[in-house]
This record gives structure tokens, C-alpha cells and sequence, in this order.
């Protein structure tokens, strides 16, 4: 199964996050449904390349979550890890604060 790039975005931490069209259209219908790809991929990138905070979950696999506060709001970025490359795996809103499981995790300074 070959997996179809929209784009690669270096995050700030210098990893090249592969933006599958796949994982794009779910982050759209689920979550951005208001949102035209152009404006969601814009945001994705201002969100790696300018994060509030990173955190680091490394259960079962890999994630880095990127978080941004914009007007009192925090957005995650998701992304995961593996010996084959960074990939983007979801995008949300968590509204006025960081989820309580994410507070828990290591944070990463970039």
C-alpha cells in the first residue's frame, strides 16, 4: 500500500513531517469540516513550525504533540514517529486547555 504526500512540512524540531491525503481528509471531515485543505495545511504548518508547547508519548509507539494557543484556544497537532519517517497523523482543538493525559507526558524543548 503506498501512502499518497499532499506535502512535507520541517517541523521546529527539524523533522520532515510527511502530510498524507489520507490522514488530511479525515482531519478535514472530523474535525475541520469548515475549513477549505489550503487553510487547514497552512495551519498544520504555522502549528509545527511555531508551537506553544511539545509533548513526547511513547507507550506503544513514537507521537510528538504540538501544541498552539490562538485566542484563548489550544490546537494539537499529532505526528508520529517511526524508523521510516515522521508522519501527520490527526489534528483537533482541545478548546481553553491542554488535555489532562497529555499534561502527564515529557515535554520537548525545541
Amino acid at each position: 500500500m503506498s501512502r499518497r504526500v499532499v506535502t512535507i512540512i520541517t517541523a521546529i524540531t527539524g523533522d520532515r513531517v510527511v502530510i498524507g491525503e489520507a490522514e488530511l481528509e479525515h482531519a478535514i471531515k472530523e474535525h475541520f469540516s469548515m475549513l477549505p485543505s489550503d487553510i487547514l495545511l497552512e495551519l498544520i504548518e504555522r502549528i509545527l513550525k511555531d508551537p506553544t508547547k511539545i509533548f513526547e508519548q511513547t507507550k506503544l509507539s513514537q507521537y510528538h504533540l504540538f501544541y498552539r494557543l490562538d485566542n484563548g484556544g489550544y490546537l494539537v497537532v499529532i505526528v508520529k514517529k517511526t524508523p521510516t519517517g515522521t508522519y501527520f497523523s490527526s489534528m483537533y482543538s482541545t478548546g481553553s486547555s491542554i488535555r489532562n493525559s497529555h499534561k502527564d507526558l515529557r515535554e520537548i524543548k525545541p
